[in-house]
């Protein structure tokens, strides 16, 4: 086997799976990337039981054949190469030389035939997605984020389902960790065809996938099928397996028809959350927020290290509430959203806060409330 090719076409690729590769497994090789140079081009596999991701690439093929290699040492080798053109030769004994004249690496590769198998799914019903929306929609997930000894599946994973809004089908991701919820909406075309069961994505790998969308593309291709989600643009696919289990009913805590709306200054809000949070500790992780008339009070009392008050002037009529949050899942949802002003939805001291944007619904941030002491 052997195969040269342009440094500029592979290296962007080769950083974006090291997420990938890196992911501790059962499998030693998943830690490889598989490369099969056929015809003029060779293709690039990751695979860490969970995301795969394919892509095919240009190159000037001598040799044809298959091969599997550490997926970080390539990629620093490349990464490093000082020349713009690289030759990969496969010379004995799966020895794998790397370069030519004064740079010159000999690194073993492994028995490719010990890689996992990429699952073969075939006639996908795939629908377009716009880059913006489903960048958005990845990001929205990863945000809610779990813990390393997680087990349930909800937390661990982001539901996908089809609702219909106004007449017009959409596309909804909703994520959560317990303690608060996002839920994005975003407009696709095509037929979408989901199982009756939830279709829970992981976490792991929305985050993963998100490297590989960039927003000011063309239209993304996505579908669902076989226990996979399915990414596809041009030369390159993400697949990845989805989680076995129910989805809670999560709409009654998006429900806000009975709340009290306010509207707020998006970065005067954030700024103010950042600096309250200042005093924040593991132990001391609320703030107190109390609406009154035309004003939010937010407190916090930390006798680890000291207090603090602040003050913002909002619309607000009615009896006196106050909850405790956190912060950070304040500054959290507010990063999401592009509108200078966004509705903040309460309604007594238990209840959630939910944030919106002014003009629509098409992002709902949940945050929970927490037991004031």
């Amino acid at each position: 086997m052997k195969f040269s090719f342009n440094k500029k076409d592979i290296q962007e690729i080769l950083s974006k799976i090291q997420g990938i590769t890196g992911r501790k497994t059962n499998l030693t090789i998943t830690s490889d990337i598989l490369i099969k140079a056929v015809g003029s081009q060779i293709s690039i596999t990751a695979n860490d039981l969970e995301t795969v991701f394919t892509g095919t690439y240009d190159a000037q093929v001598e040799t044809e054949g298959i091969l599997s290699i550490n997926s970080k040492k390539f990629f620093e080798i490349i990464r490093e190469y000082p020349d713009n053109e690289i030759i990969v030769n496969e010379v004995e004994n799966r020895w794998v030389e790397i370069g030519k004249g004064d740079s010159l690496y000999h690194i073993v590769a492994s028995d490719y035939e010990n890689f996992p198998e990429t699952p073969l799914i075939e006639n996908i019903d795939f629908i377009e997605v716009d880059a913006k929306d489903l960048k958005k929609m990845v990001a929205i997930s990863s945000v809610v984020g779990f813990s390393g000894d997680e087990k349930r599946i909800y937390v661990l994973g982001s539901l996908i389902e089809k609702i219909v809004s106004d007449g017009q089908e959409l596309l909804r991701i909703v994520s959560t960790d317990s303690r608060r919820l996002h839920c994005y909406d975003a407009q696709f075309k095509g037929e979408l065809n989901l199982p009756e069961e939830s279709v829970i994505i992981p976490k792991k790998g929305l985050s993963e996938l998100n490297k590989f969308i960039d927003s000011n593309s063309d239209p993304i291709q996505v579908g669902i099928k076989e226990n996979y989600f399915i990414f596809q643009r041009a030369n390159e696919s993400v697949m990845i397996k989805l989680l076995d289990g129910e989805y809670p009913d999560y709409k009654p805590i998006i429900n806000y028809d009975e709340m009290i709306p306010m509207e707020v200054d998006r970065n005067m809000f954030i700024t103010l959350m950042r600096r309250i949070s200042i005093l924040t500790s593991d132990d001391y992780k609320s703030v107190i927020l109390t609406f009154k008339d035309n004003e939010l009070t937010v407190t916090i009392t930390n006798p680890e290290i000291g207090e603090s008050k602040e003050r913002l002037m909002i619309g607000f009529s009615g009896k006196e509430i106050k909850s405790a949050f956190n912060p950070k899942y304040f500054m959290d949802a507010l990063n999401l959203f592009e509108d200078s002003i966004v509705i903040i939805n309460v309604k007594d001291s238990k209840s959630p806060c939910i944030i919106k944007s002014l003009d629509d619904d098409k992002l709902v941030c949940v945050i929970m409330a927490m037991h004031i002491s």
